[in-house]
């Protein structure tokens, strides 16, 4: 029998990494932060890193990791050669999708909470 006073994550990053790296290989060129003069594939890795990072870290704030992420980031040894402070925003951005609370598509959107 489970414990249910455990919280349970509601992502796996190994299952979740094909439907997001679909979604951000779609949405990366209309991100801010997109070099034009770099493709998807440059940033893949910080992505990726910010989608691991939602179970690795889980309970978290995005400032409280980040140093880590860094260290993840570099680890992980993007072919792109991407530097820390370019794949950041990237690597945030992946994180933030992933934390933010899931919305019932027919509600719409709140104008402030």
């Amino acid at each position: 029998m489970p414990d249910e006073n455990k919280k349970q994550s509601t992502t796996s990053p190994a299952a979740d990494w094909k439907k997001e790296e679909a979604y951000w290989r779609e949405q990366h060129s209309q991100q801010p932060y997109a070099d034009t003069g770099r493709s998807y594939d440059d940033y893949a890795t910080a992505y990726r890193v910010g989608v691991e990072a939602v179970e690795k870290y889980p309970g978290r704030s995005y400032p409280d990791i980040e140093d880590s992420l860094a260290l993840d980031y570099e680890h992980a040894g993007p072919a792109s050669a991407l530097p820390w402070d370019r794949a950041r925003p990237a690597v945030k951005a992946a994180w933030e999708k992933l934390v933010m609370l899931p919305r019932e598509p027919d509600r719409g959107m709140r104008d402030f909470i």
